[in-house]
């Protein structure tokens, strides 16, 4: 397994569970790697290394990783959740995806990195290094070994040629930047920092308000950007060649944006927020209470599910932890969410 899942399997509660990523059953003191060690498990075998690589088509697409763990409650991430809800779904989350026992939801945070046409397209930053965020501690001060990940996937920061957000959120814009000499400045020096202008539009006054006053990503991790030039806004229907378009899907934030990606005959959606969680696939309703739209939210979701269920449509979300990938089917009067190799 190239990442970490930060002890999702521990302890007899789950001894005769079988985890769908290793495909064994679960025995006592068996865990996934946590996050501090999973730069030593990247390239532990070609068959790991693939579970972060896709190919549709003449377009890769990398996993780059900055952590994985389980993180946050699902009463906490999901106000509208139900017990029974959840209980209908546990029987398949668990363990992987879903730690027994404390219902903390396992999530990842990585970035996608395409290459299409001879560019090479980073989507999403993750939380970054040396950031001040003490009101939220899985990402205050952090030391990621996230740009050496990138390098090992091929790449180095100074050959990125595009930088999307999907939106504008403290763990989507991180590595933005980085700290040099006591200043922020951008991590990709020769990218465009691609922003969905209705995005920029809400967050260029939103960032000012009261409930951000201390939590400053966007003064750290997004104004160094446009202070360099390097931020290119664009509407959210915006395509970075025939192979590579976003798609707006507004509720999480007013100008949230899917990435599309299609290539002889094959297709792939990576869905950043629009959702956070496989729960989410049989609870279409459940939005976040990080969505600044709940009910937008909701609908974008559902037009997402139904267009794609039953359809071989690989969707990459930008928080499910490994494998991530995976394809919608049909669920009686909902949806499931099906994780590859499983």
């Amino acid at each position: 397994m190239p990442t970490g899942m930060a002890g999702v399997c521990r302890t007899a509660a789950v001894r005769s569970m079988t985890c769908a990523v290793h495909g064994r059953p679960h025995e006592r003191g068996h865990i996934h790697a946590d996050a501090t060690r999973i730069n030593r498990t990247l390239n532990r075998s070609d068959k790991e290394r693939r579970m972060n690589i896709w190919q549709f088509g003449d377009v890769r697409v990398d996993r780059v990783l900055e952590f994985e763990q389980p993180l946050l409650g699902w009463q906490q991430l999901f106000p509208a959740a139900t017990t029974a809800a959840v209980d209908r779904q546990r029987a398949y989350l668990e363990p992987c995806w879903m730690e027994p026992g404390t219902g903390k939801l396992v999530m990842s945070f990585h970035s996608f990195l395409i290459r299409s046409r001879g560019l090479n397209i980073l989507v999403d930053t993750c939380g970054g290094n040396d950031k001040p965020r003490p009101n939220k501690s899985r990402y205050h001060m952090q030391q990621w070994p996230y740009l050496e990940r990138l390098r090992a996937a091929g790449v180095a920061p100074e050959e990125i040629d595009f930088v999307l957000c999907t939106h504008l959120h403290v763990d989507h814009v991180g590595w933005n930047t980085r700290l040099v000499n006591g200043r922020w400045v951008p991590t990709f020096p020769q990218a465009k920092y691609v922003f969905a202008r209705t995005e920029w539009d809400y967050w260029r006054e939103h960032y000012k308000t009261e409930a951000f006053k201390d939590d400053p990503f966007y003064i750290d991790s997004v104004l160094p950007v446009i202070d360099a030039g390097q931020a290119q806004f664009v509407d959210s229907n915006f395509a970075f060649n025939d192979e590579v378009a976003l798609v707006p899907t507004p509720g999480h934030t007013p100008g949230h944006v899917c990435v599309n990606i299609r290539s002889k005959g094959t297709e792939c959606v990576m869905t950043g927020d629009m959702m956070h969680h496989a729960l989410q696939v049989g609870e279409p309703e459940w939005s976040s209470c990080f969505c600044v739209d709940p009910k937008q939210s909701a609908l974008s979701r559902r037009g997402l599910f139904e267009r794609y269920a039953g359809t071989p449509t690989v969707i990459l979300p930008a928080h499910f932890a490994t494998p991530t990938a995976g394809t919608i089917e049909r669920a009686g009067s909902t949806w499931r969410y099906r994780f590859q190799g499983t």
